[in-house]
Parts: C-alpha cells; sequence; structure tokens
C-alpha cells in the first residue's frame, strides 16, 4: 500500500490544483474583496446583448453590453466585443479608445494581448490607418504567429495596396498554419496572386519573369482564367502567334464557361494567320457541347455578318435570344443585323415575339460573398476583396418563368 502513496498524493495535489485554478478563474481579489469574475457574462444584459447582436440590432446590442460591462470592469471578452461593435457602426474612434484601454491592463496574457491587438489592428484598417493595421498585426503575429486572422487580414492589406509579393508571401505563410483542409481554395488564391506579380512584371516588360509567373498560376490552379488571357498576350508580343493561339484554346477547353473571355482574341489572331474558319468552328464545338451557350451564338453570329452572311448571322442570333433574351448585347446585334437588311416586317415581328418579356439590366455579374455587381466580370471583388467570387446572374427566359408558375 506504501507503494501508492506517492501517487495518492501526486494525484489528490493534482485535484486541488484544479480546483484552486477554477476559484480563480471565476472569482479575484480585488481591494481586499473576493469578486466574481463571471459577474458580467452571466448578468441578463450580457445574455439579452448577445440575442441583439444575433438579430443585427447593433444599437441595442451596444446598449445591453455596455450596462453588462459596468457590472465589472475586468470583463475583457465584453469590452472586446463593444470595441468591435462600434466598429462595425462606424465609430472608430470609439473603438480605438476601447481597445487602447484595454492594451494597457498589466494582466494581459501573450493570448489576450494577442487577441485585443487582432481587434485594434482591425480598427486602424478600418479607419483607413494602413501603417499603424500593418504594425498590429504583425505585433499579432509575434506574439502568436500561427494567428489565421492576422495572416489574413494582413494578406488583405497588402492586396489593398497591390504589393502582390508581400501578399503572395503572406498567403504561403497561412498556408503553412491553415488547420482547414483549405488546400484548393488556398492554392487558387496564391494563383490569382502569382497573375499579379505576372502583371507588373510585364509592366517592367520583363517578359521572361511574367511568362514564368502566368505559367506557375495555371500550375495552381488551371482555372486561373486570367493567367492563359496574359500569357498568350505576352506570346503574341513575343511574336509567338502559335504558342497564343494554343494558350488562349487550352483556356477554353478548361473552362468552357468562360471560353467568351478569349473570344476576341481568338478571332483576331485567326484572322491574323489566315484562318479565319478556325475561330468558327472553335464556335461550332462549343455550341455543339452545350446549347445554352448565347456568347458562342453571339461570337459565331458577328463573325458570320462580317463575311457577308446577315441572314445567318441573325439566325444564331435568334436562337442565343431564345437563351437569354435579357442580354443588352445580342439585342444590339439584331438590331444592326435588321438594319443591314432593310427591317424585313416578318423578321422585326419574330423578334417582338422573342423579346416581348425580356428585361434588361446593365450590371449582371454579382460577387457571391458580399452581392456588390458591377457591369464587367473581376477577378477580385473591389468590395469585400475576395477572389474569384463574380458569377452572372442570370434571369430566366420567360417561358421557364411561365413554366414554373403553372407548377406552383
Amino acid at each position: 500500500m506504501s507503494s501508492y502513496a506517492p501517487l495518492l498524493a501526486a494525484l489528490v495535489a493534482l485535484l486541488i490544483g484544479l480546483t484552486v485554478g477554477k476559484a480563480w478563474e471565476r472569482y479575484k481579489l480585488r481591494d481586499g474583496t473576493w469578486i466574481d469574475r463571471r459577474r458580467a457574462r452571466q448578468s441578463p444584459h450580457y445574455i439579452l446583448g448577445l440575442n441583439f447582436l444575433v438579430a443585427n440590432q447593433i444599437d441595442l446590442a451596444i446598449e445591453e453590453l455596455t450596462r453588462a460591462a459596468s457590472i465589472d470592469d475586468e470583463a475583457l471578452e465584453v469590452h472586446m466585443i463593444l470595441g468591435n461593435l462600434y466598429r462595425e457602426k462606424g465609430q472608430v474612434g470609439k473603438a480605438i479608445t476601447v481597445h487602447q484601454s484595454l492594451l494597457q491592463r498589466s494582466r494581459l496574457s501573450r493570448v489576450e494581448h494577442a487577441y485585443v491587438l487582432l481587434c485594434l489592428g482591425l480598427d486602424y484598417k478600418r479607419g483607413g490607418f494602413v501603417d499603424r493595421a500593418l504594425d498590429a498585426f504583425n505585433e499579432v503575429l509575434r506574439l502568436d504567429p500561427k494567428n489565421e486572422y492576422a495572416l489574413v487580414n494582413l494578406q488583405k492589406l497588402h492586396e489593398e495596396q497591390h504589393q502582390w509579393t508581400e501578399a503572395y508571401d503572406t498567403r504561403q505563410r497561412l498556408t503553412t498554419v491553415s488547420t482547414l483542409d483549405s488546400r484548393p481554395q488556398n492554392e487558387a488564391i496564391l494563383a490569382f496572386l502569382e497573375n499579379e506579380i505576372g502583371l507588373e512584371a510585364a509592366r517592367r516588360k520583363d517578359y521572361p519573369e511574367a511568362v514564368r509567373r502566368f505559367q506557375s498560376a495555371i500550375g495552381l490552379d488551371p482555372r486561373t482564367i486570367p493567367a492563359y488571357l496574359n500569357l498568350g498576350d505576352i506570346r503574341v508580343h513575343q511574336q509567338n502567334e502559335a504558342e497564343a493561339t494554343l494558350v488562349w484554346e487550352t483556356m477554353v477547353d478548361v473552362a468552357p464557361d468562360r471560353a467568351y473571355l478569349a473570344f476576341a482574341r481568338l478571332e483576331a489572331q485567326a484572322a491574323r494567320v489566315g484562318t479565319p474558319e478556325r475561330f468558327a468552328a472553335l464556335c461550332r464545338r462549343l455550341i455543339a457541347e452545350n446549347p445554352q451557350d448565347w456568347r458562342a451564338r453571339l461570337a459565331l453570329s458577328r463573325h458570320i455578318d462580317a463575311a457577308g452572311q446577315p441572314h445567318e448571322a441573325l439566325e444564331l442570333l435568334f436562337a442565343a435570344l431564345s437563351q437569354n433574351p435579357h442580354a443588352l448585347s445580342i439585342h444590339q446585334a439584331i438590331w444592326r443585323a435588321l438594319g443591314q437588311l432593310g427591317y424585313p416586317a416578318s423578321l422585326v415581328d419574330r423578334y417582338s415575339d422573342l423579346t416581348r418579356h425580356a428585361v434588361f439590366y446593365l450590371d449582371p455579374h454579382v460577387c457571391i460573398r458580399c452581392r456588390y455587381r458591377s457591369t464587367e466580370l473581376l477577378w477580385q471583388c473591389p468590395h469585400c476583396h475576395d477572389w474569384n467570387t463574380f458569377v452572372e446572374e442570370r434571369i430566366a427566359p420567360a417561358q421557364e418563368r411561365q413554366l414554373e408558375a403553372l407548377n406552383t
């Protein structure tokens, strides 16, 4: 029995230590009196504040959390939340004051210090104090090198300043510490950053470096569409026409839904080398593979119309219109073709029937993260700064809406 005595004593000491630790977590000696550290969090004001926050009633949340914070000035998390709410309300000065005052506390743990600094960095970023925000995020990473939130915000700051190499290095660092299975997303973002670095090299006329960067982007993520476009442009500049065509046609094969971004380049290239039928064949192949591809029909109609075949061009345009009656570019092309044919009454009537329920809109591209709208496809959202989040918002054709109404 005596052989178990040291083990039993160690176990008892461990249990006592855990009990004391839990008691210290809850209670704190202040001015000679033991104070319950959980009072603020257990108050009804704290619970109400969180409920209002979830309901996105920010003003009411601030009011209740302010009352909860007044119960105990040492309730660090309540004050941090309050500061963050001030920032979200646009009261950046108040947010900075709250978070700076928290940093003055002498008994902050290393982790607490890092997260208050992170909040302060977000305040500075929201207020446009870029240098201070950079310093704050870097200080967070000194205290907590694996802090993913600091790395993400540091990357975004570098992107906003067009410091693409620094943003790329930060994203690589984030990739090594990420606890989530986010490798495809990381590679996609790194690929877009490689493309931006390549564009900088191209502007410096450092074409070998630009080519290397564009190829690296494609290697990281084959669906990095702008890298194909830019690589082909460099090849044209280097008078390597065949390689440019190959790059753009590869892009079409990889991402046929984005093929229209290369149509103007491929058509011009085919005209330069004397093979216009190659572009027409490409469009016909895309239409055969996807009968709903109205953009390929539009591009082919323009190509045929330029060759002096307005009737065939108009048939393609009517077919495109049945797939997307809301695309203004199709309507403009149809009126040009009708004008060349002298506005035959039968064709004008057919056009009127097809467009009776059409609705035109000029900003069909929308970011799936923040709903920011744009007239053109953007690779990085100017509002939320996420990459490759724009899609074309399509309104269902009139006949589809009528069928849905009947089914319901």
